[in-house]
């Protein structure tokens, strides 16, 4: 399970859905994904690590498959289109130090033994979805889908990740807008809930 939070948390800051994968990008998005899942693996072998340091991995990360800023806007919605600059400068340098403070706790692969077997791949209409099993030593195997589109520059990019029929990508977006939504479109009300979080002490050793 640590594994599958794990790639909850990359997911989410790989956003970046808004055009359709082309017809033959199967193989493409299976490497996609293989690549991106070996990569956090690794970033997070070995932890626990500090706050400072999960946020220089996460950052590393999302420098090299998305686009913060506009993963930020696609988050928000039609928020964002009403924020002014100074609050979508706040949430873009938010978002990955929320992420961090919310889910340290649970993306580090301590023991290394956390294996990701690929099932295939198969293209949709609005996209590729690769297939995968999520395997720890004395645990149910845990089903997981990637679906892949392409970003408006024509980059292949993880857009969610479906477990137990839950999009992980769609529920944070979903309770982030709640709560601006419960606030009466006041982004300033979730903007202070994020640095709560984020300036709360962490578990010893993080």
């Amino acid at each position: 399970m640590i594994m599958l939070r794990l790639m909850g948390l990359l997911v989410v800051s790989l956003l970046l859905v808004v055009q359709p994968a082309r017809a033959g990008d199967g193989p493409a998005a299976e490497a996609l994904v293989k690549q991106a899942v070996a990569d956090a693996t690794a970033a997070f072998a070995g932890g626990p690590f500090s706050r400072e340091v999960s946020r220089d991995k996460v950052s590393a990360l999302v420098s090299k498959y998305g686009d913060i800023a506009y993963e930020s806007e696609l988050i928000l919605g039609r928020y964002w289109r009403k924020a002014t600059e100074p609050q979508k400068d706040s949430f873009v340098s938010l978002l990955i130090p929320f992420f961090v403070a919310t889910y340290a706790e649970l993306i580090d692969n301590k023991s290394g033994s956390t294996q990701v077997l690929f099932l295939g791949s198969e293209e949709m209409a609005d996209g590729v979805v690769v297939k995968a099993r999520i395997m720890q030593p004395a645990e149910e195997g845990v089903d997981l889908s990637f679906v892949i589109s392409r970003s408006p520059a024509g980059k292949l990019v993880i857009s969610d990740a479906i477990a137990e029929g839950v999009g992980l990508v769609t529920t944070i977006r979903s309770d982030f807008t709640s709560v601006v939504r419960g606030a009466g479109g006041n982004l300033d009300v979730l903007l202070d809930a994020m640095r709560k979080k984020i300036a709360m002490v962490p578990a010893a050793g993080r």
